[in-house]
């Protein structure tokens, strides 16, 4: 694609970046006027880090980095979930090895093969039981357990359409995007119970000022962390992502937009993950003065308290934009919807003879009781 963003973007790192893909299309019916270029870059990096670069022109760049090894090892990029659709639905813009071409051909060749598609099935199931079992540890805040269901869902979507070949590179973010393809793909009616389970029907736009106020807050205490040697560098890479009120601003406008095309509730889903993208601010900078190494979105303790000491003040705003006073009642019914959805895409896999690495219990975690003395 002849477009001069992409054309300083390859001056600029190419001498780091010796492979560039380009995600097609470029738009996507919900927000055709808001977006940006995404590009899987391969180069000089440890593990996957993502990055936003703005053109001269203003053109917005989203770059997700991978190690030059793992374009070099089909079968391992095949598997690994998101960066495998990521891949598939993407074009080659440059090549500085002369070798990602047949690369990128012994990927498509491998993509299918049984065993591979269930194991990177097994990566997104992996997600939802992960996400569900965070609930048990969640019942404080049940806004926010709420939120750990939305992930179980898009986890869900994104098995199913991998099992009836639909490539999904954002589903965590915009799972709405393929909810629709899914249904006319399989006759299933998930879209609903989707929306009525997690609490989606209410006004996106409502959520603008108080993710705002969020930023602030965090933005004012938390811009510098002091990272320890042994932090990851994806976690350094997601948190300068996070961070610019530019990016906030970004995400507000793709959800007005959302919103204005007629998808509300595409638009809600996705402000409430940035609005945790952003509590997750100050819990990683404290991680990080304490010197541990963690990554940036899964929380490595109970969420409520360490912000009720470390960032109160964004509390109130962060339960409005995750779905407000929402009661630990009001939890269990998307707990079964969701136990609903699972046992539907197993269903499906196994129709289509897909056998993932699938036997955990998707069930919140239940701290153990101390054995009696």
């Amino acid at each position: 694609m002849d477009l001069p963003a992409l054309q300083w973007l390859q001056e600029c790192i190419s001498s780091r970046a010796g492979t560039a893909f380009l995600r097609m299309p470029v738009t996507d019916r919900f927000c055709s006027h808001t977006f940006d270029l995404d590009l899987v870059v391969f180069g000089e990096v440890e593990s996957f880090r993502p990055q936003r670069i703005r053109a001269p022109d203003g053109t917005p760049l989203d770059l997700a980095w991978y190690p030059d090894k793992l374009l070099t090892a089909p079968e391992s990029l095949a598997q690994s979930g998101l960066a495998a659709h990521r891949l598939q639905c993407s074009e080659l813009l440059w090549d500085g090895s002369g070798q990602a071409a047949n690369c990128r051909q012994a990927f498509d060749r491998c993509f299918y093969q049984p065993p591979i598609q269930a194991k990177r099935i097994g990566v997104f199931l992996d997600m939802g039981y992960l996400t569900v079992r965070e609930i048990g540890v969640t019942w404080d805040f049940p806004a926010l357990a709420l939120f750990w269901l939305h992930m179980g869902h898009a986890a869900c979507v994104a098995a199913i359409a991998d099992a009836v070949r639909l490539a999904c590179p954002n589903v965590f973010t915009r799972p709405f995007g393929y909810v629709d393809d899914v249904e006319r793909a399989t006759g299933l009616e998930i879209r609903r119970e989707f929306i009525q389970a997690l609490q989606l029907e209410s006004d996106p736009l409502a959520c603008i000022e108080p993710l705002r106020r969020i930023h602030r807050a965090v933005s004012a205490r938390y811009s510098h962390p002091s990272w320890p040697a042994p932090m990851r560098q994806a976690t350094r890479a997601e948190y300068e992502y996070t961070l610019p009120a530019a990016e906030l601003e970004w995400r507000i406008d793709v959800a007005r937009e959302m919103a204005g095309n007629g998808f509300p509730e595409a638009a809600l889903y996705y402000l409430r993950f940035w609005a945790y993208s952003l509590a997750r601010l100050p819990m990683v900078w404290h991680r990080a003065a304490e010197g541990q190494d963690i990554a940036f979105l899964r929380p490595e303790r109970a969420v409520r308290p360490d912000l009720e000491k470390h960032c109160p003040e964004i509390l109130p705003d962060l339960t409005t934009v995750l779905g407000g006073q929402v009661s630990v009642d009001g939890i269990h019914p998307a707990i079964e919807n969701l136990a609903r959805l699972r046992s539907t895409t197993l269903s499906l896999l196994r129709s289509r003879g897909i056998t993932p690495p699938e036997a955990k219990d998707w069930r919140p975690h239940r701290p153990q009781t101390p054995t009696p003395a």
